[in-house]
């Protein structure tokens, strides 16, 4: 785990022998994701979005990992804080109040995110990891 300090974080890993897991312990995904991630051949580093802050230049470096048209389909809508914040209407924000959104309350994040090199997928199921497996070789088996 790492420090709240924001230690190493200024630029996103792009190691393709890291599994980089960005989960909220809340997350349902989380625990079993992990898991999946020790059982790869990779090494895992697990960024705790309850304790480590990353930066809006980080999210959009996640969301272009992802290949999405914009940040804001990191957000999780129906999310407390944001209801709270907006009403039960979606709310229409601009890319980088999505950003802004996402550095000041992470725990909105949709899904957790599981980076490996220059490929990253959302973590919906445990079998999502398998994506960033190495093609030449099994290196992630279901424990």
């Amino acid at each position: 785990m790492m420090s709240t300090k924001n230690k190493g974080m200024g630029v996103l890993s792009q190691n393709k022998n890291l599994i980089k897991l960005y989960v909220h312990p809340e997350n349902r995904m989380a625990k079993q994701s992990i898991a999946v991630a020790e059982a790869s051949k990779a090494i895992k580093e697990v960024v705790n979005l309850s304790e480590v802050k990353l930066t809006e230049t980080q999210w959009a470096d996640l969301a272009d990992l992802l290949k999405l048209k914009s940040p804001k389909e990191l957000i999780n809508f129906e999310h407390d804080i944001i209801k709270d914040k907006f009403g039960d209407e979606t709310p229409n924000i601009e890319d980088n109040e999505a950003l802004k959104l996402l550095t000041h309350n992470q725990d909105v994040l949709k899904h957790g995110i599981a980076v490996r090199g220059k490929k990253a997928v959302f973590i919906t199921n445990v079998n999502d990891i398998m994506q960033l497996q190495e093609s030449d070789t099994n290196d992630i088996t279901i424990p």
